[in-house]
């Protein structure tokens, strides 16, 4: 198992602080821009750990050359993926966020080959090859972008049958000493015992899912023994988010 110490609470909150602190423009637009965005999330949610999330930049990248995601089938995406552009873009990012954050330790949030295939092919044409094809895709960039101070690497997942196919990007999250953690989402959860070889698997026994009804008031308890996977709510309102947040910090002190 790697070494990095991972937090209690693991806050996904760049949606929410996409809107409140760039009034909804997306930050890898500029990504000289992006380690200060980094910085100012991580002061207002008071995070541990910040992510640099790949899903957002591939969404850019591909509205910025003017090409549908659900258009590029498999393939194509692997193509995006390998795009020299993508890649020093991407770059930028994560050299602009380790430059405002300093000695604050990252992580590299991914969508994971079943996640990815969601994006760009139609459920019944997502098939074994797609899967291992994609997951080396992910694999390459992985060892692309890494450099130290990356201290996780996050997958989501939504396809049972992905799962199958992570042996590349653990050998990857080895390599460098890097924890691998996932997220199971949709269909995934059901199959969080043959999530095998992850560090911490959310939607397992060890890592729970906060549900979204938290946010809406509904009362969640949680397990004193796991960790907790939050997504912060796009169109929340400031003051909740934070007082909600310190309830939870408070409850697994």
């Amino acid at each position: 198992m790697a070494g990095a110490s991972l937090p209690a609470l693991w806050v996904d909150g760049y949606a929410f602080g996409t809107r409140v602190l760039r009034g909804g423009e997306e930050p890898w637009r500029s990504p000289d821009e992006l380690g200060f965005f980094l910085r100012d999330l991580a002061q207002l949610l008071s995070l541990e750990l910040v992510e640099i999330a790949v899903a957002p930049a591939i969404h850019q990248w591909a509205e910025g050359q003017g090409v549908a995601l659900a258009s590029l089938g498999a393939s194509g995406m692997e193509r995006l993926i390998a795009d020299a552009g993508f890649r020093a873009h991407l770059k930028r990012g994560l050299e602009t966020a380790q430059g405002a954050l300093g000695q604050r330790p990252l992580g590299l949030s991914l969508p994971g080959p079943g996640a990815l295939a969601a994006l760009c092919l139609e459920a019944d044409e997502t098939d074994e090859d797609a899967l291992d094809d994609l997951a080396l895709s992910l694999a390459d960039l992985l060892r692309a972008l890494f450099r130290p101070g990356l201290a996780v690497f996050r997958f989501e997942e939504c396809d049972p049958r992905a799962l199958d196919f992570y042996d590349p990007l653990l050998n990857v999250a080895r390599h460098y000493e890097a924890a691998a953690i996932i997220v199971l989402k949709g269909a995934a959860e059901s199959v969080a015992n043959d999530a095998a070889g992850f560090d911490l698997v959310f939607g397992g026994a060890e890592g729970q899912i906060l549900p979204a009804t938290f946010w809406e008031g509904a009362d969640f308890a949680p397990s004193s023994d796991s960790r907790l996977f939050m997504e912060l709510p796009a169109d929340a309102v400031p003051e909740t988010i934070l007082a909600k947040l310190g309830q939870l910090r408070g409850s697994t002190a």
